[in-house]
């Protein structure tokens, strides 16, 4: 398991949901832009503000988005023999990143699945280590390796 390789994918799927919440806060933006001065139905003005609070929710998780980009970028050469913020587990059925969280893929021909160090399901897995066995919700793991 290349844990270069691997971050690289991730990095790659946080780059899509930056480019998708960008896109959105697009979206919200042009909603946003009515001609207030030609505008009298009251409902426009009220869609106007429910685009641009929308549009400042959406700009909230951009900023934490591209923080952990950063984050990621910056992990890549670090190694771990045990479950904590920042592994990559492989397991006999998929392969975990503990860290942040991004819509689960394929790479490989293995499904890649990530959440964050905050997740309730990290207290009960974190400090496992290479060859122990650990649950996560219906699903039995068998840890191969940590990196």
């Amino acid at each position: 398991m290349n844990r270069e390789t691997i971050l690289s994918a991730i990095i790659e799927e946080q780059e899509k949901v930056i480019s998708n919440l960008q896109e959105t806060i697009s979206n919200y933006e042009n909603a946003a832009d009515i001609d207030e001065d030609s505008t009298i139905d009251t409902d426009d003005l009220s869609q106007q503000a429910q685009s641009k609070d929308m549009q400042m929710r959406f700009e909230s998780l951009l900023k934490d988005a591209k923080n952990d980009l950063i984050y990621l970028k910056n992990i890549i050469a670090e190694q771990h023999t045990q479950i904590e913020k920042g592994s990559i587990v492989e397991t006999d059925k998929n392969i975990l990143f503990i860290g942040i969280s991004v819509p689960k893929f394929r790479f490989q021909d293995n499904e890649v699945i990530s959440f964050s160090d905050e997740a309730p399901v990290f207290e009960d897995i974190k400090d496992k280590k290479q060859g122990d066995d650990m649950k996560i919700g219906n699903l039995s793991l068998k840890i191969r390796t940590i990196c």
